[in-house]
């Protein structure tokens, strides 16, 4: 399984705010855990409404992947930059897919 490709690819939706090719990244079940969205939540339609939500208020923001690692079969982790509107966010982020490369849970943390 090409993780790093998997995550180049989901970076390269939320860059470009493709709302759909965000959502067929997840299965249904997903779990996503980041601050910058307020708590964890849970199922691929809680997440969505949150990303609609962020994306609406940082829709000129890009991101960036820095220092990736495979960390497990299907385990990638990596550092992230956020830029928009002259502000800037870092952190990591710990990604996990099922055997066919959805997405299961991701763990994100702000530096």
């Amino acid at each position: 399984m090409d993780l790093e490709g998997l995550l180049a690819a989901y970076t390269d939706a939320c860059n470009r705010f493709d709302m759909d090719a965000i959502e067929q990244m997840f299965v249904e079940d997903a779990v996503y855990a980041s601050p910058g969205l307020a708590h964890e939540m849970r199922g691929r339609t809680a997440i969505m409404s949150a990303f609609r939500a962020y994306f609406k208020e940082h829709n000129d923001q890009v991101g960036e992947d820095h220092d990736v690692k495979v960390t497990g079969p299907r385990i990638i982790e990596n550092r992230w930059s956020l830029r928009s509107l002259g502000k800037e966010r870092h952190g990591w982020q710990r990604i996990e897919f099922n055997p066919s490369g959805k997405i299961t849970r991701i763990d994100v943390n702000d530096n």
